[in-house]
């Protein structure tokens, strides 16, 4: 079978992490060692998602209103420097604007108050696969494991992390453990699929 584009692994990247990182509740500032996989939940039906499993966020598919919830969450973060939760709405918004260096600097901020928070790892991991830094998306993605080793959505994703290193058969063990573990999970069907599109 030929191979999927590696974009195509990129876009379920995104929205499993947006899934996550958008649905996460307030008691997110909360979060410690564990976090409790999600996602089920789907993608937000908001305006800035809708579209997104058409292709990753650029300023040809986010819709105009995005830049103006990006002002306002920037006026929330200069209003309230300290808050990690409008660090975190400004630096989401930051990252899908592929303004990645200045996500980072907030992700980074946010992890100096607290190193565990799951969510913003996950939303990290995605800043730097989406920057093509796959190297650094492996070390957080598998910090998130050491943290929470029931975290299906980090599993999954540090196969995609593999794929697009050309770790195919990385990848490929990653994939069969988790659609093994979790044969009737939504991610644990996607892995199964994802494993058939890497076949030679």
């Amino acid at each position: 079978m030929k191979i999927k584009p590696l974009y195509m692994y990129g876009v379920i990247f995104v929205i499993i992490i947006a899934a996550i990182v958008f649905t996460s509740t307030g008691n997110s500032e909360k979060m410690t060692e564990v976090s409790t996989p999600n996602s089920e939940m789907g993608m937000p039906n908001d305006s800035i998602h809708s579209g997104m499993g058409e292709g990753a966020p650029s300023k040809s598919n986010v819709k105009a209103d995005f830049w103006t919830k990006l002002e306002e969450a920037k006026a929330e973060f200069d209003a309230n420097p300290k808050d990690t939760s409008a660090m975190k709405s400004y630096a989401l918004l930051l990252g899908m604007s592929h303004q990645t260096e200045k996500a980072l600097e907030l992700y980074e901020k946010i992890l100096a108050v607290n190193p565990n928070r799951v969510d913003i790892l996950l939303a990290e991991g995605l800043a730097y696969f989406n920057s093509q830094n796959y190297q650094m998306a492996e070390a957080v993605t598998m910090k998130i494991i050491a943290l929470d080793k029931n975290n299906i959505e980090a599993q999954y994703n540090l196969g995609v992390i593999k794929v697009s290193k050309g770790d195919k058969e990385g990848a490929r063990k990653v994939w069969k453990t988790l659609s093994e573990k979790h044969p009737d999970h939504e991610i644990g069907k996607l892995a199964l699929s994802s494993i058939e599109r890497i076949k030679d």
